[in-house]
């Protein structure tokens, strides 16, 4: 009988992931989850906004000339067709090889997970702005001075955010 590992300490759940998620990533046809992770940097940002990638079907000779099925958001499948042959060259440029023949578009809504819009910086105390200051005077060339007191005061910002963060937890 096979016994498992006791392993001390918390696990990144990635690890976990992986192995649960390949099987579905396979049916679909990714072996690899590669062209999902990174759709916006093969096609960019404009076309990767309105599309997604759905499945890859490969023929039943080889590995290669698949046909990769792409949900493209209505009013946009004109631009892809125009676009198909460069789309097709930038996934077979990621890949390495020639895996992708040709795209077949579906027009369907197309679903992105939002953004999440950072909040504005927290303005930084009167103590913590004499530090950075008694900290940078020793410092004499003004360029290295202002990025230092840049990375300080996103750093001392950052720290405040998490503490009043805490502080409404504790509270809450």
């Amino acid at each position: 009988m096979r016994q498992a590992k006791a392993r001390a300490g918390p696990r990144a759940i990635a690890s976990l992931i992986g192995k649960s998620s390949r099987a579905a990533l396979v049916k679909r046809g990714f072996a690899q989850a590669d062209i999902l992770t990174h759709w916006s940097a093969i096609v960019g940002p404009n076309l990767a906004n309105y599309s997604s990638p759905e499945k890859l079907n490969y023929s039943r000779q080889s590995n290669k000339d698949a046909t990769l099925r792409i949900r493209v958001a209505p009013g946009w499948a004109p631009e892809f067709q125009h676009f198909e042959p460069l789309v097709i060259e930038r996934i077979n440029s990621f890949f390495g090889y020639k895996a992708v023949s040709r795209l077949q578009l579906i027009q369907a809504p197309v679903k992105k997970p939002e953004t999440r819009k950072s909040s504005p910086p927290l303005p930084l105390t009167e103590s913590q702005n004499n530090w950075i200051e008694t900290i940078l005077s020793d410092v004499s060339e003004p360029e290295l001075k202002k990025r230092l007191e840049s990375v300080a005061t996103s750093m001392l910002s950052a720290r405040n955010r998490t503490q009043k963060r805490d502080e409404a937890d504790e509270a809450g």
